[in-house]
């Protein structure tokens, strides 16, 4: 049996050893001696397949993106129409003439200087005075040579000051101003006008004499004491009397003198 496949065996290696073997190396000897040729494509005989055009979707749905708009052309103003001008208004008639008015009397004219004092005024200026000090006064003056007490003082010269009673010059001393030497520069009327605080105020002025005494009293109670040493006249516009005098504390009072009260009469007291 052994023998008898071997023999079989045999048989079949040499029957594919004839037909079949290998011939690879014949056909890449075969290959390099002809070198490749050109492909050429057969005619299969029938229409190649197209494929058909197909819109895409994403064109379809989506939106034109918007272009900007055009600006409208603003409208021209039309042209300003001028109105014609208004005919003038037709006149009116005139009234008729009024009767004149009979002459009016003419009107008492204001005193611009105080009237001359009669004579009940001046026994009233003779007779002591007493006053209070009204809201704004700064200062009681009393002079009992001149029948005058506690006569009010205000830090002003104009008008209404020496309306009301006597006036202090704002740009001389206080009693109470913290400098090495003062002078209080007071001004009242000589006459004044009937009825006001300052009639006659100081109207007797020039009966002051020397040693006389004059006080000031402020509105805490405070006393200034000074006693008469000067007596004498200046023109208006002698305005040194205001200044102050080297070492000297003193208080100043000033009126009008007469007989045309164009001059000033100045009284002087120093403190003591």
């Amino acid at each position: 049996m052994a023998m008898a496949l071997a023999l079989v065996c045999a048989g079949a290696v040499a029957v594919f050893a004839v037909l079949g073997g290998p011939q690879e190396p014949m056909a890449a000897k075969a290959a390099t001696e002809a070198g490749p040729g050109p492909l050429v494509r057969s005619d299969p005989g029938i229409e190649p397949w197209k494929e058909k055009p197909v819109a895409s979707v994403k064109a379809e749905t989506e939106e034109p993106e918007p272009q900007p708009a055009e600006p409208e052309p603003e409208p021209k103003p039309e042209p300003r129409q001028e109105k014609a001008p208004e005919p003038p208004p037709a006149p009116e008639p005139e009234p008729a003439a009024r009767p004149a008015k009979p002459p009016q009397p003419a009107q008492t004219p204001v005193f611009e200087e105080p009237p001359e004092p009669t004579e009940s005024d001046i026994r009233s200026a003779q007779e002591p005075r007493r006053y209070s000090l009204p809201d704004g006064a700064v200062l009681g003056l009393t002079v009992d040579d001149m029948g005058i007490r506690n006569a009010p003082v205000f830090d002003s010269v104009g008008a209404w000051a020496l309306k009301y009673g006597v006036g202090h010059h704002p740009e001389t001393s206080m009693p109470w101003s913290s400098t090495p030497q003062r002078n209080v520069y007071l001004a009242g009327h000589r006459l004044g006008f009937p009825g006001t605080a300052s009639h006659l105020i100081f109207y007797r002025l020039d009966e002051l004499g020397r040693g006389d005494e004059i006080l000031l009293k402020d509105r805490d109670g405070d006393r200034y004491r000074y006693r008469v040493t000067e007596i004498f006249e200046t023109d208006p516009e002698d305005s040194w009397v205001m200044g102050q005098i080297r070492d000297r504390d003193m208080l100043t009072l000033q009126t009008c003198t007469g007989p045309n009260w164009e001059r000033r009469l100045i009284v002087r007291a120093d403190r003591v």
